[in-house]
């Protein structure tokens, strides 16, 4: 089963491993009309994701160069968030079965507002 969605949405896809948790992709700031969308956040200054259920931070996970992470993670809901050295992007919320891993595609940034001419 695999379910899609960017900005503030879970990418679901349920596997079966003995052990569960989140694995992901952080990417810039998604696609506005089947393009890339000017970014706020630079891609490659996202450094980590943290990992919460309800106000609190209960996980910190480092993205790798290629965007992607890892985090082990009892079943339950949570809510995740990229973070840069100056932003974090929108929260995303996730639910982790027992056994089974869950991917979510992460927005790092907000799309930044148009220029004036």
């Amino acid at each position: 089963m695999a379910v899609a969605a960017v900005g503030g949405a879970a990418a679901i896809a349920l596997g079966s491993d003995d052990d569960s948790g989140i694995n992901g992709r952080v990417v810039p700031c998604g696609i506005v009309l089947e393009r890339p969308a000017p970014c706020t956040v630079d891609s490659k200054r996202v450094g980590k994701v943290l990992v919460g259920q309800r106000d609190h931070v209960v996980r910190r996970a480092k993205v790798r160069a290629d965007g992607s992470f890892r985090v082990r993670l009892d079943a339950g809901r949570y809510w995740l968030q990229a973070r840069t050295t100056g932003a974090r992007g929108p929260r995303t919320r996730a639910t982790v079965s027992e056994g089974e891993w869950t991917t979510v595609t992460l927005v790092a940034g907000r799309v930044a507002p148009p220029r004036r001419r």
